[in-house]
């Protein structure tokens, strides 16, 4: 089992490869890859959002509240950096009290907090992915 520290090291890792991608997406920022597939603004957003949801699952498993994030509407990719940083501040901010003990805690849906931390990993590995083709277009 890894520590809470390789966890958030591991989280860290991925939100910085996500925040490189919003990046250099500002020229492909409203287009898609497809004309049924989401927009770099679209994948931003919606990643912004996922950070705190997945953060408050944790704290919830944890015993102790999460965090609230509005509906982002991120014009820009600046916007969208500036927003991410945001959250992801917030999230830390609660992430830092997770303890050995709690990564072993249930969630009702998504098995152990330490899965919830797996599972933040890849779905910024997805979208990261997703955001880099959809602003290459």
């Amino acid at each position: 089992m890894a520590t809470p520290d390789e966890v958030r090291a591991t989280l860290a890792a991925a939100r910085a490869t996500f925040r490189e991608a919003i990046e250099q997406a500002e020229m492909g920022w409203r287009k898609g890859p497809g004309d049924d597939e989401w927009t770099a603004q679209d994948i931003a957003e919606h990643v912004i959002q996922i950070e705190a949801r997945l953060t408050t699952m944790i704290c919830e498993a944890c015993g102790y509240p999460g965090i609230e994030v509005g509906q982002p509407d991120c014009a820009s990719s600046i916007e969208a950096v500036d927003e991410f940083d945001a959250v992801v501040s917030r999230c830390d901010a609660k992430l830092k009290h997770v303890t050995p003990e709690d990564l072993e805690k249930p969630h009702d849906r998504f098995g152990t907090v330490e899965a919830l931390f797996e599972l933040n990993v890849n779905h910024l590995a997805e979208h990261t992915a997703q955001l880099i083709e959809a602003a290459s277009t």
